[in-house]
């Protein structure tokens, strides 16, 4: 019996399923999720996260860890200092000791899930924390100049002496969304106010300036609701009571020229008088959706005549809001053209910064920061009174320390 003839097959080439790896974009928006309970697990526990000194000794922790967690509170766009995410075992030890500290369980275990997915998704997009780094080397966009920084904070301690005021913080959080009343018309959230406010001599002291300009500096009429509807005079219904600190600040009400002026009342000095002041306003029917000659750009502008130690001016617009190219940020010197709101001027009035605007990872995580600790709890408030969703939304954050006075921060954008 013959044997049957030999059959030759081919080797298979064996086929492994391709491994599922994560981008630098989901390593960055684990960051933020993880960043975000960061912030709520040291508001949790009573400790500020811009003091690494104070909060290690508060938490008992080692300043290396302190530290290290006290960034990952403070990072902008989170590529500086997310590759030195403290591990595995070091957050545990600062989830622990908050949550002996009587933090809620589940912040608790927001802050467990947040830490292994981020952990989770630095091992699939680089393996490790030290290619990670390389990574993110160019990621980031570190423009700010030293030197500028240093001669603006000489300016600061001068300003505070000369003025007999200072504040930690001064903020503007603008969100630009459809009209619900009025088809073809954008309607604003308009939030501002300073966090750490206090004066050395007793006397009344603007808080917020109110008005409206066309793009030639013509001044219009103002169409606007409270944004918290507790209080019958103007003064107490621009107020957000719930984000001052005291919460029933007394606020006189002035006209200056073309500004509606919010001044706080006259009070106590130095750290018997910090004060938090939170202003918000509902701005109806503020531009129009279409191009024309009246409304061509949607603009909005801080005035900055109080030394601070750090500007904050969030621009939220929501995604059916037709608009071409970034928002555009200019620094307005207010000491040589202290009058002059004409848009067609801007370019020539603005001072050379280095600073730039950069996008927010969406969400209410993603505008997480340290320097506003209830920022996420105003966002939902923002949330319930404009009826869209922040995820909606896409942010756009202008950031400086000791920004010069006097000056006025405007951030527009052209309507398409």
């Amino acid at each position: 019996m013959s044997e049957p003839p030999l059959v030759h097959i081919p080797k298979q080439k064996t086929v492994l399923p391709a491994a599922e790896t994560a981008s630098i974009r989901d390593v960055m928006g684990s960051f933020q999720v993880l960043r975000s309970s960061v912030l709520e697990l040291f508001g949790a526990a009573g400790v500020d996260p811009t003091k690494t000194r104070e909060l290690a000794r508060d938490l008992g922790l080692n300043r290396g860890l302190a530290w290290k967690l006290s960034r990952v509170a403070r990072s902008i766009d989170g590529t500086d200092v997310a590759h030195d995410v403290p591990g595995k075992q070091s957050m545990e030890r600062f989830i622990t000791v908050c949550e002996q500290r009587g933090a809620h369980a589940s912040l608790i275990s927001k802050a467990r899930e947040a830490t292994d997915a981020f952990e989770r998704s630095v091992a699939s997009c680089s393996g490790g924390r030290k290619t990670l780094a390389m990574l993110l080397a160019n990621s980031g966009e570190n423009v700010a100049s030293q030197d500028r920084e240093r001669s603006r904070r000489m300016l600061f301690d001068g300003a505070c002496s000369v003025w007999g005021v200072q504040a930690q913080t001064r903020f503007v959080s603008v969100y630009l969304c459809p009209s619900r009343t009025a088809p073809g018309m954008l309607d604003a959230a308009h939030v501002t106010g300073y966090i750490g406010f206090r004066q050395f001599g007793s006397r009344p002291w603007p808080m917020s300036y109110e008005a409206v300009h066309d793009k030639d500096g013509k001044t219009l009429p103002i169409n606007k609701d409270p944004l918290d509807d507790v209080g019958y005079e103007e003064g107490d219904l621009q107020l957000l009571r719930e984000f001052c600190e005291p919460a029933d600040p007394k606020i006189e009400v002035q006209m200056q020229g073309d500004y509606k002026v919010f001044n706080l009342a006259a009070g106590p000095v130095g750290n018997r008088g910090l004060t938090t002041c939170v202003f918000g306003s509902f701005l109806r029917s503020i531009y129009s959706t279409t191009t024309n000659e009246d409304h061509e750009s949607a603009g909005f502008m801080v005035m900055l005549q109080t030394p601070v130690e750090r500007v904050i001016f969030d621009y939220f617009i929501h995604d059916s809001v037709r608009h071409s190219g970034e928002v555009v940020t200019h620094m307005l010197d207010r000491l040589t053209y202290p009058h002059d709101n004409r848009v067609e001027n801007f370019d020539a009035q603005s001072m050379a910064i280095a600073e730039q605007g950069y996008d927010l990872p969406r969400g209410i995580d993603g505008a997480a920061t340290a320097h506003l600790p209830w920022y996420p709890r105003l966002m939902q408030f923002i949330e319930t009174r404009t009826g869209y969703g922040i995820n909606e939304f896409h942010g756009s954050r202008f950031e400086m320390t000791y920004p010069p006075i006097s000056t006025t921060l405007s951030r527009r954008i052209e309507i398409q």
